[in-house]
């Protein structure tokens, strides 16, 4: 039972780096002609005539250079970096969902010694059907963590407050049930 909950957070946390990405992003490596550093007066140049021009002659080459390297993005405009506190926030929704995870196959678990009930008011009548009970405790999960991702757009410090709190939380709630399954195990 242990082991499962452990490879599921194991293999959660494996998966990390491909969700917190949004998309995948190749980078491009240009290389771009430098500008003279001096202006260039056009009123006193004259155009070149039709004959000056070589149209078949190629361009010339550009050394590349720290000053004439651009990235460019395939998508065409300017993507903000993911910063670490976002990806640690991500991390911590990631934990959010391997609790409860946890704390699903955890009384699923305790369920089944006589003498141990769902101590949750609003989960009971789910508990005793395991469809019913996966399908709500995914639907309550997956609308917490878009609720925090929403309130991590609008308030950094009270979504940090909110999954922080919501973890201690459900640990204590999958420690409890672990607690109560060793219990129930020894008599």
């Amino acid at each position: 039972m242990m082991k499962k909950i452990l490879a599921i957070l194991a293999i959660m946390a494996g998966s990390c780096g491909f969700l917190l990405a949004d998309e995948a992003v190749t980078p491009v490596l240009l290389v771009r002609a430098t500008l003279p550093s001096s202006p260039i007066n056009l009123a006193a140049t004259a155009a070149p005539s039709p004959t000056d021009l070589k149209l078949d002659a190629p361009a010339p080459a550009v050394q590349p250079n720290a000053a004439n390297l651009a990235i460019a993005s395939p998508y065409g405009g300017f993507r903000r970096p993911v910063t670490a506190g976002k990806a640690l926030f991500e991390v911590n929704l990631l934990a959010m969902v391997g609790l409860n995870i946890a704390d699903y196959i955890s009384t699923r678990q305790a369920l089944k010694y006589p003498g141990l009930h769902e101590s949750n008011p609003m989960m009971q009548p789910f508990v005793k059907n395991p469809a019913a009970f996966a399908a709500v405790k995914l639907g309550t999960t997956a609308l917490t963590y878009l609720s925090f991702r929403a309130i991590y757009k609008k308030n950094k410090t009270v979504a940090w407050i909110l999954t922080t709190a919501s973890n201690v939380l459900l640990s204590y709630v999958v420690a409890n049930n672990f607690q109560q399954i060793r219990q129930a195990r020894a008599f």
